[in-house]
């Protein structure tokens, strides 16, 4: 043998020793899997692990390549999240946080200010001018330094004028827009954190989010990782506000509101402040602790200053630590600008406590003993067993070190895919593909007899090599995917026909065997390629444009088109110029 006919079945055995090294794991995987469900099977189902045999005898593992083909959602199960960005209390939060500042830069630019709030329910700021004060500073003023913020007139409020600032429509519509953004990359940021498989996070119309977690089966534990607000704000206590009133007016509202409103604590503590019963600028907050069967409830009521000191977006890092009597709590380390706001709010607040508030819930309401610097605070994670502590800090140190989501999300639609409706969609798209392709190996055998075995031999290469760069990539393979590989067949037989019909006519103009394969193959591969090629971009623009499935058919008809290249052009090439090598050599149609 030459040395041109060496290096071309080097590349084809190359090839297939690849094929072979990237679809291990995957085979391997596979296996142990099997194993493992058999072995809990004869044992009544019990959880069973790898031994110190199994470990010793898969000693080459580790020369193996990392990647795998994984099994998406519809094919493995998992759930299916949609979630609803609330991005109304989006705006409302950036309002919130507009007070402080807006109150400071008023300061040094010498505007005095009696009284910065917002209106409560809507994306606008109230602003008390101090006495021999003009409307028109204010209006310049907020023009320079916040020209989002449209004057709409004033307001009286306790008993004084407020000039009402209200934030403009365009400036909502980016603000919505931006904290939906930000939804969907910490989303990403938190699943990837969860170390889930080839995860699906997709937008979903204007402001509702898409999550497909394949292999994950914990519905609370996935919505505690994923769907958890984490909306963390630190806000200064009331000193000053009347706890035995609050206990008082608390009956009241029990008595006058309807069940719905009273157990909503926004609602609760707006008409406690329209009907005077909690300072204006205020806010109630309740602590709430696990009742016996689980749910939250409400338990100490407390009145905060309406005013937002700090944010989870100051934070820098959180981790689950230990404290001296061994309970878990949340460290939190705050980036440069949250460290100085942090050690300037201590430091003039000596003596008075400073309330930490997760999801609109109060956490802690630690007495602040002394300035804090260093920029680091914790939050405790109140009473409970051991684990449950654990688990609680693992999860609120996760979303906070992921960062918080810009705005609540409110879970939608919940689907879970059992793997048992998993197992049965891989048996059957396997069942469709093998059939499909046992069905074209036959035809191509009796059409085209001994030369249909070329084409029989590059098409089941030509699937393990799909098979193998799926592996290598460490694919996603769908119940779409596999539809794909089907199609694939289908093409890849279609290039050899192509071929071969070529190579027919050539022989009956009375050519030898190796003149038409020659002829055959130069004349029929600019059609194979563009066939192809158009193909090809076809699957470019779903994969770009498509979402979930789409992308998991485009992938693989991608990758088929690739291999079918290879497979149809090479390789049924090089096979047929080593049969037709001699000149008496004949070819049976």
């Amino acid at each position: 043998m030459s040395g041109t006919w060496w290096a071309k079945f080097t590349i084809i055995a190359l090839a297939v020793l690849f094929s072979v090294y990237a679809l291990t794991p995957t085979l391997v995987a596979k296996a142990a899997h099997v194993r493992l469900a058999e072995q809990a099977a004869t044992v009544g189902g019990a959880e069973v692990e790898a031994t110190e045999q199994d470990e010793e005898t898969t000693w080459w593992a580790g020369f193996l390549p990392d990647t795998q083909i994984n099994l998406g959602l519809d094919l493995q199960g998992g759930i299916d999240l949609t979630l609803q960005v609330e991005v109304e209390e989006a705006v409302l939060s950036t309002v919130s946080r507009d007070v402080g500042p807006l109150r400071e830069e008023a300061e040094k630019e010498g505007l005095s200010l009696d009284d910065v709030r917002r209106v409560r329910g809507e994306p606008a700021l109230m602003i008390r001018l101090s006495e021999g004060q003009a409307l028109t500073d204010l209006q310049r003023f907020i023009h320079e330094r916040h020209s989002t913020y449209l004057y709409v007139g004033t307001k009286v409020e306790d008993g004084a004028d407020y000039h009402v600032f209200r934030l403009s429509d365009e400036q909502q519509e980016y603000i919505g827009q931006r904290a939906v953004e930000q939804a969907l990359e910490t989303l990403r940021n938190r699943v990837n954190e969860t170390g889930v498989k080839e995860p699906s996070i997709v937008l979903k119309g204007d402001n509702r989010i898409n999550v497909q977690l394949p292999g994950i089966d914990n519905l609370q534990q996935a919505v505690a990782a994923i769907g958890t607000t984490a909306v963390l704000q630190f806000m200064l206590v009331d000193e000053d506000a009347d706890q035995s009133k609050l206990e008082k007016a608390l009956l009241v509202a029990e008595k006058e509101l309807d069940e719905q409103t009273y157990s909503d604590d926004r609602s609760l503590s707006d008409w406690l402040a329209r009907t005077g019963r909690i300072p204006n600028g205020d806010r109630l907050i309740w602590k709430y602790e696990k009742s016996p069967e689980g749910k939250d409830v409400r338990s100490r009521p407390l009145i905060i200053k309406d005013e937002i000191m700090l944010t989870g977006d100051d934070i820098n890092d959180a981790h689950v630590a230990m404290n001296k009597f061994n309970e878990p709590y949340v460290a939190l380390e705050f980036k440069a600008r949250g460290g100085r706001i942090f050690s300037k709010v201590t430091g003039e607040n000596v003596g008075k406590r400073f309330a930490i508030v997760l999801d609109d819930k109060l956490r802690s309401a630690p007495v602040i003993r002394e300035k804090i610097g260093g920029g680091r605070a914790s939050i405790e994670m109140g009473a409970g067993s051991y684990e449950q502590l654990l688990d609680e800090a693992s999860v609120l140190s996760l979303v906070l070190r992921t960062g918080a989501l810009p705005a609540p999300v409110t879970i939608g639609e919940v689907r879970t895919v059992g793997s048992t409706l998993g197992a049965d969609a891989i048996r059957s798209g396997v069942s469709a593909t093998f059939m499909g392709g046992a069905m074209v190996l036959v035809f191509m055998l009796v059409f085209y007899r001994f030369i249909g075995l070329v084409a029989d031999l590059a098409l089941l290469m030509n699937v393990v090599f799909i098979m193998a760069l799926l592996a290598a990539f460490g694919a996603t393979l769908t119940l779409p995917g596999i539809a794909g590989i089907a199609l694939t067949v289908g093409m890849a037989v279609d290039a050899n026909i192509i071929i071969f019909e070529r190579i027919r006519e050539e022989l009956r103009l009375g050519k030898n065997a190796r003149s038409a394969v020659d002829a055959g193959f130069e004349k029929a591969v600019v059609a194979v390629l563009d066939a192809n090629i158009t193909t090809f971009i076809a699957g470019v623009v779903l994969f770009s444009y498509g979402t979930g499935p789409i992308k998991g058919f485009a992938v693989t008809l991608m990758i088929g088109i690739v291999t079918t290249l290879f497979s149809a052009i090479f390789v049924s090439r090089t096979l047929l110029d080593f049969l037709t090598r001699k000149a008496s050599a004949r070819l049976a149609f």
